[in-house]
C-alpha cells in the first residue's frame, strides 16, 4: 500500500507542472489579450512553446511613434517571455509556490538599433525583468537595470544602476516603487546631462477596468522624487538646472465622483542667467464623474487625429458627456503657483467652476455662461525691471492689466456670465 500511494505522489508530483503548465498558458494569453484591447498597442503572440516544466512565448508589439517632423512611424519590438511552471518554483526569485515565474528579454528591430551608436556595447541583461504570479492571480516582477557606459560619437553615455518592484493583483491594484541613480552625458571633461537619482513610489487601484483598458482610472497615491536634472549647454543661457524635484498625487472616488491633489516643489531652479529657490504648484480637482470621465477618456484614446469626419464625431460624442460631467458642480484649482526669486516671491492662484444649471448639452455657446474663473497673483516689479522689461510693466499698468501697491505687482482676474474682468474693469471678448 505504501508502495502505490508512494508511486501516486511521485506521479502526481512529476504530472503537476504540465497540468499547471496548461494553466500558465492561459494566463499568459490572457494578459496579452488585456493589453491589445487598449487601441495604444497592437499585441500579437507570435509563438507559444509549451513543454513538461518550462514554455516560451514570443510576442510582438506595435505602437505609432510621432517623429520631430510630426510624422506617424509604427514602432515595433519583440518579447520573449521565458516560463517556468508551478507548483514549485526557482528560476526568479528563490525557492516558492506559485502558478509561474517569468523572465523578459525585449528584442529591438534592426532599423532601430542601426540608428543607435554603438548599442552592441549594451549588455543583454542591461536591463532585465522577472515576475512570479501565485495562484491567486497576484503578480509580483521585478526590473534591475545594470550600469554601463556607451560610446557615443562625440560623448560617453553613462547608465546607472537601478532596481523596480511591482506587485498587482486580479482586483486591478498595484503597488510598487524602487530607485534609479540616473545617467550622464560626459562630452571630454564636461557633464553635458545629469539626471540624478530618481526614487518612485506607487499605490493605485483602477477602476472601470484593468490597468491596461482605455476606460479604466487609476486612484491612489504616487510619488516621484528627482535629486537634480543638470543641462550644460554651449552657452550659459542653454544651461539650466532643477535640483530636487518633488511630485505627489492623490486622488479617490467618493460616490463616483473623482477629487485628487498633485503637488509639485523643486528647492532650486537655474534658467536663463536667474536663479530660483522653492518652487511650488498645487492643483485639485473635486467631483468629476468617474463614468463621464472615463468614456471620454475611451473616445481621446480611439481618436484617429487624422480623420476630421472622426474629429466631428469625437466632439459630439464628448458634448453628449458633459451634462453628466458636469452634474455636480466639478472644479479645478490651481492653489499655488509660486516661485522665490531674489527680488521677492512671485505668487498666483486660480480657480475655475462650471454651473451645470447654465449649460445647455444642445447649445455649445452655453458653455461661456456657465463657466467661472477667479485667479490672482503678485509679483516684486523689481524683478521684472532688473530683467530689463520695465517698458513693458508701464504699458501694462496704463492699460490696466497690472496694479501696482508699494513694491509689488497684483493682478486680479475673473470671468463669469460671459464677461471677463481685469482688476475689476471689463475686458472684451473677441
Amino acid at each position: 500500500m505504501k508502495k502505490i500511494l508512494a508511486a501516486v505522489a511521485v506521479g502526481a508530483s512529476l504530472a503537476s507542472p504540465y497540468i499547471i503548465g496548461i494553466k500558465a498558458e492561459e494566463h499568459t494569453q490572457t494578459l496579452y489579450q488585456q493589453i491589445s484591447a487598449n487601441p495604444a498597442f497592437e499585441v500579437e503572440l507570435l509563438e507559444y512553446n509549451r513543454g513538461w516544466i518550462n514554455s516560451d512565448a514570443t510576442v510582438k508589439f506595435t505602437m505609432p511613434v510621432t517623429d520631430d517632423e510630426g510624422n506617424v512611424e509604427m514602432f515595433n519590438f519583440e518579447i520573449e517571455q521565458i516560463i517556468q511552471h508551478g507548483p514549485v518554483l526557482w528560476s526568479t526569485d528563490g525557492v516558492g509556490l506559485g502558478l509561474l515565474d517569468s523572465q523578459f528579454n525585449a528584442k529591438l528591430p534592426a532599423e532601430f538599433k542601426e540608428e543607435i551608436i554603438n548599442i552592441e556595447q549594451l549588455q543583454d541583461d542591461g536591463m532585465s525583468t522577472i515576475a512570479r504570479t501565485s495562484f491567486n492571480g497576484t503578480t509580483y516582477s521585478s526590473t534591475r537595470i545594470k550600469p554601463t557606459t556607451i560610446k557615443l560619437d562625440e560623448a560617453n553615455l553613462e547608465i546607472l544602476p537601478g532596481l523596480f518592484h511591482t506587485t498587482t493583483d486580479t482586483q486591478g491594484h498595484i503597488t510598487g516603487g524602487g530607485e534609479w541613480q540616473g545617467m550622464k552625458i560626459v562630452k571630454g571633461e564636461t557633464v553635458a546631462l545629469v539626471v540624478g537619482k530618481m526614487d518612485i513610489e506607487l499605490n493605485q487601484t483602477y477602476i472601470n477596468g484593468n490597468m491596461f483598458a482605455p476606460m479604466s482610472l487609476g486612484i491612489g497615491t504616487s510619488k516621484l522624487s528627482v535629486t537634480e536634472f543638470i543641462v550644460n549647454g554651449e552657452t550659459p543661457d542653454a544651461s539650466m538646472s532643477i535640483r530636487n524635484l518633488h511630485m505627489a498625487s492623490d486622488s479617490k472616488v467618493n460616490a463616483g465622483l473623482l477629487a485628487g491633489n498633485l503637488t509639485v516643489s523643486a528647492d532650486q531652479v537655474a534658467l536663463a542667467f536667474q536663479q530660483f529657490t522653492d518652487f511650488n504648484y498645487s492643483m485639485t480637482m473635486d467631483n468629476f464623474n468617474v463614468d463621464a470621465l472615463s468614456e471620454i477618456q475611451n473616445l481621446l484614446v480611439n481618436l484617429d487625429p487624422e480623420d476630421p469626419q472622426q474629429q466631428q464625431t469625437l466632439m459630439v460624442a464628448m458634448q453628449q458627456q458633459l451634462p453628466k460631467l458636469l452634474a455636480d458642480n466639478p472644479s479645478i484649482a490651481i492653489d499655488k503657483l509660486g516661485i522665490t526669486t531674489n527680488e521677492g516671491d512671485i505668487v498666483s492662484d486660480l480657480l475655475v467652476t462650471i454651473d451645470p444649471q447654465k449649460f445647455d448639452a444642445n447649445n455649445p455657446m452655453s458653455m461661456m455662461f456657465a463657466l467661472q474663473a477667479d485667479a490672482k497673483g503678485s509679483a516684486p516689479s523689481a524683478f521684472f525691471t532688473n530683467l530689463g522689461m520695465q517698458e513693458n510693466v508701464d504699458m501694462l499698468k496704463e492699460q490696466g492689466m497690472l496694479v501696482q501697491e508699494e513694491e509689488t505687482l497684483l493682478f486680479n482676474f475673473s470671468f463669469a456670465n460671459g464677461q471677463a474682468l481685469i482688476n475689476g474693469m471689463p475686458i472684451p471678448l473677441g
